[in-house]
C-alpha cells in the first residue's frame, strides 16, 4: 500500500430523510458537526456511499459511517469495522456499500483508513419526515458512541499515518 498523508478524521452519516428512521445517519451528521469535540473532523449528511466520497476516505486517519438498519431492533446500535468486500471495478455504479467504497479508496488512491460503520435499527422507513421516538432517543447517544470512537481511534491512526503501515 502507498502511504498516505492522513488529514483528520470523517463521519458520513446518510440514509433517506424522506423515509422516516432511514435518515438517522443525517440527525447524528447534523449533531456531530456542531459538537466542539469533533473540530476539525469533516462531518459530511448524504442520501447514499457515493464514488465521490472515495478521495475524502483515502485522506482521513480514520472514518465512522452511521446507516440505519432494518434489521437490528428499533433504538439500538451496534459499531462495527468496515472491511474492503468486493473488486471496485466490477461492482460499483453509482451508489456504494461500505465495504465497495474502501475497495475503491484503495484502487483509486493507495490506501483508505481505518472504517467503522454504526448500524443503527430503525422502527419505520415509510414515507414520512422525521425520527420515530424510540430512534430519536438514540440519536444522543449514537453521536457519543461516534466522539467517543474518533477520540480513542485518531491518536493510534495519525501515529500510523507518520510511521507507515503498522504490519509493516
Amino acid at each position: 500500500m502507498t502511504a498516505r498523508a492522513a488529514e483528520g478524521s470523517l463521519v458520513i452519516g446518510y440514509g433517506s430523510t424522506l423515509r422516516g428512521d432511514d435518515g438517522v445517519g443525517w440527525h447524528a451528521a447534523r449533531l456531530l458537526a456542531d459538537d466542539p469535540r469533533l473540530a476539525g473532523t469533516v462531518v459530511l449528511a448524504r442520501h447514499q456511499l457515493t464514488p465521490e466520497l472515495a478521495l475524502d476516505l483515502s485522506r482521513a486517519a480514520i472514518a465512522v459511517l452511521i446507516d440505519a438498519d432494518p434489521s437490528k431492533p428499533p433504538g439500538t446500535f451496534a459499531i462495527e469495522p468496515v472491511r474492503r468486500s468486493v473488486e471496485p471495478s466490477s461492482a460499483w455504479s453509482h451508489r456504494l456499500d461500505p465495504g465497495a467504497l474502501v475497495a475503491l479508496a484503495e484502487s483509486l488512491y493507495g490506501g483508505a483508513p481505518d472504517v467503522w460503520l454504526v448500524r443503527v435499527g430503525v422502527a419505520s422507513v415509510e414515507i414520512e419526515d422525521g425520527l420515530t421516538t424510540v430512534v430519536e432517543a438514540a440519536v444522543p447517544a449514537i453521536v457519543e458512541a461516534v466522539v467517543e470512537l474518533v477520540a480513542r481511534a485518531t491518536p493510534v491512526a495519525a501515529a500510523r499515518s507518520t510511521d507507515g503501515p503498522a504490519d509493516a
